[in-house]
């Protein structure tokens, strides 16, 4: 029997508040001043290992989220698994998850029960009346390349 929209709601509620505990547990990001170029750098001279974290990190919340709008438990699992085998992979190399500037991923409810995800890092702003700037995964990504 497949879940009813009032369950999805709840699951899809619930997940967005994980998500949220998520962030607000993790250690406020230092970008070394309001310039986006200085945090690109400094999250470029991070160590590989950590680099390596953060791209798993972000690849297993997103197929987590897709597992878990799909109802998929196997995916779900799967996901999860690559999340844990990150953090493994992380103390292997003598650091821990704080040690790395990790993205803030949140999850965002769409109409018919489907979910989409954002991931991204929240800086000072630069200018202007808002307090902060959020910098999105992709776009980080890029500019660490050009760095």
């Amino acid at each position: 029997m497949r879940p009813s929209g009032f369950w999805l709601r709840r699951v899809s509620a619930l997940a967005v508040l994980i998500s949220l505990f998520g962030c607000a547990v993790q250690p406020e990001l230092k970008a070394g001043g309001e310039n986006r170029t200085a945090f690109v750098e400094r999250l470029a001279d991070t160590p590989e290992a950590c680099q390596a974290y953060r791209q798993a990190y972000v690849r297993g919340f997103r197929d987590n989220v897709k597992a878990l709008a799909a109802e998929n438990v196997g995916a779900q699992n799967r996901a999860q698994q690559q999340l844990s085998n990150s953090r493994q992979t992380l103390a292997d190399s003598g650091l821990e998850e704080a040690d790395c500037a990790r993205p803030y991923c949140i999850i965002e409810p769409l109409q018919n029960g489907r979910l989409d995800t954002w991931c991204g890092y929240r800086l000072d702003a630069d200018e202007g009346k808002d307090l902060y700037q959020w910098l999105d995964w992709e776009t980080v990504q890029a500019a660490m390349k050009r760095s």
